[in-house]
């Protein structure tokens, strides 16, 4: 959670509204003395609703927000998120993940928001999910969500858990990812300016308020170009498209997973049980089973010529995660086409993945 918080800084966020709440108020409490040293500030808001309508109003404004949260606050802020999609306001929530539903078991972790995170938006919602794959790594890719959000204008989810979010651990320090958070602005006395321009990229310049000639309308409904209101068909599919196309053309570069080892069998996972299925993989190499892992760290948008080549040569895939129904499973079998066998190994919280398990899962299956 501090890591998480400190890649957030990195990433030039100056601002965060939260509510607390188990397992992420640590990245709370981190940033609330961090963020004034560096000209920040941090609210602690009334509620989960607040927090997020907070930091899209920041973000409006000009400043690099963020919110931390757990699947029950996630669950209050999908209308907020749907409004930063639909007014292209870039904001960064940090969902440290917890066994549920409802309240469930809020100081135990599990990978059981995959559904929300990357389809629990009403409508055509496109956005981005981001998934650390080690505790060093929190701070890289919650870094590297700041950077997505503020260069596509598109919020951010980093999917992270209890199992990450409350460890300590000694790591050596982060390297910067090396690239610098920007928003794309107009320019000075531009003429005739259109908030939702149509453009290549799909990205349109974002002012900030007060600019002379920049005035917009940024609300929930849908609009032109320029910003006004409107229902007609053809601003909408512009509009849809623009915001889809945006996050697919987008470079993400060797970010978007952690590829090592090769072999028939292909390991594919996210979040904290990298971890152990890296260690999993270790010991069935150790009996001359070869095999690769895919850890993936974007989540949505789906990168599937990325993931073909990742999976080339593979004849069995084993999707393993941290919940109750294969969620990662189901995404994976609707965005891509996996080759060959592919299998779901899952078990939900409170207990963590082991490595014993998922190699008993490799070697059961290397022989069948």
């Amino acid at each position: 959670n501090q890591a998480a918080g400190y890649g957030a800084v990195r990433g030039g966020v100056r601002f965060c509204a939260a509510y607390p709440i188990t397992p992420a108020t640590e990245v709370l409490e981190w940033l609330a003395p961090a963020l004034p040293k560096i000209g920040g500030t941090l609210v602690q808001a009334e509620d989960e609703l607040a927090s997020i309508n907070m930091i899209v109003g920041a973000s409006y404004g000009g400043v690099p927000s963020v919110t931390a949260t757990a699947g029950p606050g996630l669950s209050l802020m999908t209308e907020a998120i749907g409004l930063a999609v639909a007014a292209e306001v870039p904001i960064v929530v940090i969902d440290v993940m917890r066994g549920g539903p409802s309240t469930g078991i809020p100081a135990k972790s599990e990978q059981s928001d995959v559904n929300i995170a990357v389809n629990g938006l009403h409508g055509d919602a496109p956005r981005l999910v981001v998934a650390p794959n080690s505790i060093a790594d929190c701070v890289s890719a919650t870094q590297w969500a700041v950077y997505l959000a503020e260069a596509m204008q598109s919020p951010a989810i980093v999917l992270s858990d209890q199992y990450f979010g409350q460890t300590r651990a000694v790591v050596d320090p982060p390297a910067d990812i090396g690239l610098v958070t920007a928003r794309l602005k107009p320019g000075a006395g531009e003429e005739g300016y259109k908030r939702y321009a149509i453009t290549a990229s799909g990205i349109s310049p974002m002012a900030i308020p007060g600019n002379p000639g920049t005035a917009y309308t940024a609300d929930g409904l849908e609009h032109n170009e320029r910003g006004l209101p409107s229902s007609q068909s053809g601003d909408h599919i512009r509009q849809l498209d623009k915001r889809a196309k945006k996050l697919e053309q987008f470079d993400y570069g060797p970010r978007w997973a952690d590829i090592e080892g090769e072999g028939e069998l292909a390991l594919v996972t996210f979040g904290s049980c990298t971890g152990a299925a890296r260690e999993a993989l270790a010991r069935a190499a150790a009996e001359g089973i070869k095999g690769r892992l895919v850890s993936l760290r974007l989540l949505s948008p789906s990168r599937p010529e990325h993931m073909a080549s990742a999976l080339a040569g593979a004849t069995r895939v084993l999707v393993v995660e941290q919940n109750h129904t294969g969620q990662l499973y189901r995404y994976l079998r609707a965005e891509y086409d996996l080759p060959g066998k592919v299998k779901s190994f899952r078990h939900p919280g409170p207990l963590p993945m082991r490595p014993d398990e998922i190699h008993q899962q490799i070697t059961q299956w290397s022989r069948s």
